[in-house]
C-alpha cells in the first residue's frame, strides 16, 4: 500500500494562517507542514509550535518553504537586488523566475542572489526548530520547479552540506483528472496549464536531483502532488471522488501521494506591504480557504 502524506503549506504566512493550520495539528489531521522563514510572524510561530508539538497526537514532518514571492527577504538586501524593492520587500513574480531561467545574461546572476536568499532561509529555519533535524525542502507558488530555482538549491544543499531528506517534485497525476468527465467543468483553466508545466519540469528536476545526489544524501522518495489542479478549491466531495482513483496511481507507480492542501486563511488586516501581489493576496482571504480547512478537518484516519 502505497504511503500517503497529508501535508499543509504556508504555516508562519500571517499568525491566523498559523493558527489554522495549528488547529489542524492539534486534531491530528496532518503529516506533514511548510513553513515560511521570512515573515514578520515567522518567531512568534515557531515557538508556538515548539511550545504545543508535546500535546498533539502525532509529530509533522516539517519543510522550509522556500519563499521569494512574499514578505521581506531574509538576505542582507544588497545581496539579493534583482529579487526585492529599495525596502527589501520581494516585487518579482512567478514569470520572472520563469523569464530569467531562459535569459543567458541573467541566469547566473540570479542563481547567485537565490543561493543568498536559500541559505539565509534555511537558516533561519535551524536556528528554531534544530540544526540536525534533516532537511526538507518545497517551495511557495512551486517555484522549486524551475530549474534556475532548484541549481541554487542543490548548490547550496551541497556547498552548507546540509542532510537533506526530501525535496517536493510537483508532479501530479493527471488521469484520476481525465477519467472523471462530471468534474471537469469544475477546474479552473489555468490550473490545467500549471499542472502541465509543471510536470514537465518534474521529468529533468528529477533525473537532475537523483545525478547530482551527495554521497551523504539519502534517495529523495519518489512522489506524486496532489492538489494543483484543484489548487484553492481542495474540497471534501471531489476528494472523496478521486482519492481512490489517486491512491491507486500512486500505489501502481511505488510512488508516496503527498496530498496538498492551504487550509489557513489570511485575515484583511493582516494584508499588509509584506503581500506584494494583489492576485495572491485575494487566494489568501478566498473562501477557498477555509473550504480546505473544512476538507482537512473532515479526513479519516483510514485516509491518512
Amino acid at each position: 500500500m502505497s504511503k500517503i502524506d497529508i501535508h499543509a503549506d504556508d504555516y508562519a504566512l500571517s499568525p491566523n494562517t498559523s493558527e489554522d493550520i495549528l488547529q489542524c495539528l492539534r486534531a491530528g489531521k496532518l503529516n506533514s507542514i511548510s513553513v515560511l522563514t521570512n515573515m514578520s510572524c515567522y518567531d512568534a510561530y515557531a515557538e508556538k509550535y515548539q511550545k504545543g508539538k508535546a500535546e498533539w497526537l502525532c509529530q509533522p514532518l516539517l519543510a522550509v518553504h522556500l519563499n521569494f514571492m512574499e514578505g521581506h527577504c531574509a538576505a542582507d538586501p544588497e545581496e539579493v537586488k534583482h529579487l526585492v524593492d529599495g525596502q527589501g520587500y520581494f516585487n518579482i513574480t512567478w514569470w520572472d523566475l520563469f523569464h530569467w531561467n531562459y535569459s543567458p545574461k541573467k541566469f547566473m546572476t540570479i542563481k547567485k542572489e537565490l543561493k543568498a536568499e536559500i541559505k539565509a532561509q534555511t537558516e533561519r529555519f535551524r536556528e528554531k526548530f534544530g540544526e540536525d533535524l534533516p532537511l526538507r525542502f518545497d517551495g511557495h507558488q512551486h517555484t522549486q520547479m524551475i530549474p534556475l530555482c532548484y541549481w541554487a538549491l542543490l548548490e547550496v544543499i551541497v556547498e552548507q552540506h546540509y542532510r537533506t531528506a526530501y525535496i517536493r517534485i510537483t508532479k501530479e497525476p493527471i488521469m484520476p483528472y481525465l477519467r472523471q468527465v462530471s468534474l471537469w467543468k469544475s477546474y479552473r483553466p489555468i490550473n490545467w496549464i500549471k499542472n502541465l508545466l509543471l510536470n514537465f519540469y518534474a521529468l529533468g528536476m528529477e533525473r537532475t536531483i537523483e545525478k547530482n545526489r551527495p554521497s551523504w544524501q539519502s534517495e529523495n522518495s519518489p512522489m506524486f502532488l496532489w492538489g494543483v489542479l484543484m489548487s484553492g478549491h481542495m474540497d471534501r466531495d471531489r476528494i472523496g471522488i478521486l482519492l481512490p482513483y489517486m491512491k491507486k496511481k500512486a500505489e501502481d507507480k511505488g510512488r508516496c501521494l503527498e496530498i496538498l492542501f492551504h487550509p489557513g486563511s489570511l485575515l484583511e488586516e493582516e494584508a499588509g506591504e509584506e503581500f506584494v501581489s494583489e492576485g495572491a493576496k485575494q487566494f489568501y482571504l478566498s473562501d477557498g480557504r477555509r473550504i480546505e480547512k473544512n476538507a482537512v478537518m473532515s479526513m479519516r484516519t483510514e485516509e491518512k
